[in-house]
């Protein structure tokens, strides 16, 4: 094979590479993650409430049985800096679930919204990708690639449209050792990706079956906090 046909075939790879990479990262991943926020978010932070308030009475229940006859407000104040500092982590992961469930509606209601333009979207950011990456091309800013994300992430088609008749000419000068290096470094990079959360959810969101026996599975979890959570509420009381 000529080398410079060889070159062509490799960087054409490695482009669709680098276009697969970021579409798994800034289109497919968060779109997966918010069908399933959608299916179960409630229910995790249903689940993560329940924990925390689990750990607020067994906080309450040790420091009664440990301190028994201090006075009223000595107890109070104890118990309230043991709360906020073994519940923290708790308040900031329903804290964060709650900003990613509200996120996930947007991500959900724009992709609905656009599902007619995705493909035409998909097709003029590789053309971006083609012509301006900064793993091919020697930019003098990144601003020109960030506006490409930005568009591609808003289904802005004028602007990425404009974007790909752009000429940007300092093209890295890679040699063929170098490309096929780094199209099987990105080729393990994206295969790992795609086995990792929320990329492996895809095929399971798909099917009824498995929503309904997950939801099942947490509803269950729930049932034994509740059970659990009163169990030591009423030795407190």
């Amino acid at each position: 094979m000529n080398k410079n046909n060889e070159y062509d075939i490799l960087l054409n790879k490695y482009i669709k590479l680098l276009f697969e990479k970021n579409r798994l990262i800034m289109r497919e991943g968060p779109y997966i993650e918010s069908r399933y926020l959608f299916h179960f978010g409630h229910l995790m932070i249903k689940e993560l409430n329940h924990n925390k308030n689990i750990k607020i009475l067994k906080i309450k229940q040790d420091v009664y049985e440990n301190y028994f006859g201090l006075k009223r407000e000595k107890e109070i104040r104890n118990i309230e800096k043991q709360i906020e500092v073994k519940t923290e982590l708790l308040t900031k992961q329903i804290r964060e679930l709650e900003k990613k469930c509200e996120a996930s509606k947007e991500i959900l209601e724009m992709r609905e919204k656009n599902e007619d333009k995705k493909d035409l979207v998909d097709s003029l950011f590789f053309d971006v990708v083609s012509i301006m990456h900064p793993n091919i091309y020697n930019l003098k800013s990144e601003a020109l690639w960030d506006k490409a994300k930005k568009a591609y992430l808003n289904y802005d088609v004028s602007t990425l449209t404009l974007l790909k008749n752009l000429n940007v000419k300092k093209i890295k000068n890679y040699d063929i050792s170098d490309l096929k290096n780094n199209i099987f470094l990105l080729e393990n990079e994206v295969m790992c990706m795609k086995r990792r959360y929320p990329y492996y959810l895809e095929n399971n969101l798909s099917s009824d079956e498995w929503i309904d026996s997950y939801n099942k599975e947490i509803n269950n979890r729930i049932k034994k906090l509740e059970v659990e959570e009163q169990r030591i509420f009423e030795k407190l009381v």
